[in-house]
């Protein structure tokens, strides 16, 4: 069972977009068995595959914080056949409040997801911050994709976050865990953006993404429908470029990419 976290500490990078629809392409293009866990009080993820997240209970953070709660009783079917769906919302914002008074507050994704059968993957949507959640989620799961905005402030952001991946490896003796892939995305043709994409490939030679993603109006279409790109518009150039992205990253495999030096 691979274990894949969406990540990035900036909003609007991505992020929930590759999460989905590589879920939802795993499931219906390879057959996989999968499970997309929301951890983002947006409710983004379960949103975007057309499920109404908002009072919906039991959810992910009940999950966390009752002990009594156990994933099955959480986890929901989706529109996606072979996909299933840990649903956030903002009744996630207590977590960090009530996991407080937790000794083992930063394992308890990990340790709710221990007992886990019958899924070939587990894909995290992380929410756009780094603290208590986000640690929850690099501790239960073993690759890390960094989706990348083609912005000024770019660079800075990822190299935070391979810091931060450097850290709980650390602390927390989570050697398996490791940057599997780190993707363009947002691309217009510019100079800067250009400039941006340059340095990325020269910093993460091993793991950057052979496919960069550009702004593409269907998929936002998709999103606004409650759809995938592959039930909206399957045969697109925003298709195109996630199912390339969604084969790369299968083909890296878990530990395919290396480890990324915090450098």
């Amino acid at each position: 069972m691979r274990r894949i976290a969406f990540i990035n500490e900036k909003g609007g990078s991505c992020k929930t977009t590759l999460a989905v629809n590589t879920a939802a392409w795993l499931a219906t293009t390879r057959g996989a068995r999968v499970l997309l866990c929301d951890l983002d009080t947006q409710g983004h993820a379960g949103k975007s595959l057309g499920v109404d997240v908002r009072g919906l209970s039991p959810n992910i953070a009940d999950l966390l914080c009752d002990p009594a709660v156990h994933v099955n009783e959480v986890v929901r079917r989706t529109p996606v056949a072979g996909l299933d769906l840990l649903p956030g919302n903002k009744d996630l914002a207590r977590f960090p409040v009530e996991a407080a008074a937790f000794a083992g507050r930063d394992r308890l994704l990990q340790e709710k997801l221990s007992g886990l059968a019958g899924y070939d993957y587990v894909i995290f949507d992380a929410p756009p911050s780094m603290g208590l959640v986000t640690t929850n989620i690099m501790l239960a799961a073993e690759e890390i994709v960094i989706p990348v905005a083609m912005t000024y402030f770019a660079l800075d952001g990822c190299a935070e976050i391979i810091d931060t991946v450097e850290s709980v490896r650390e602390r927390f003796g989570h050697a398996s865990l490791q940057v599997s892939m780190v993707v363009p995305t947002l691309y217009r043709k510019t100079a800067l953006a250009d400039a941006i994409l340059a340095k990325l490939r020269e910093k993460f030679p091993e793991q950057i993404c052979r496919t960069v993603l550009g702004f593409n109006v269907q998929i936002d279409e998709a999103q606004s429908y409650g759809q995938t790109i592959w039930e909206y518009a399957p045969q697109s150039r925003g298709a195109q470029l996630l199912e390339a992205i969604a084969r790369e990253l299968v083909s890296r495999g878990a530990g395919a990419a290396g480890q990324v030096a915090a450098s």
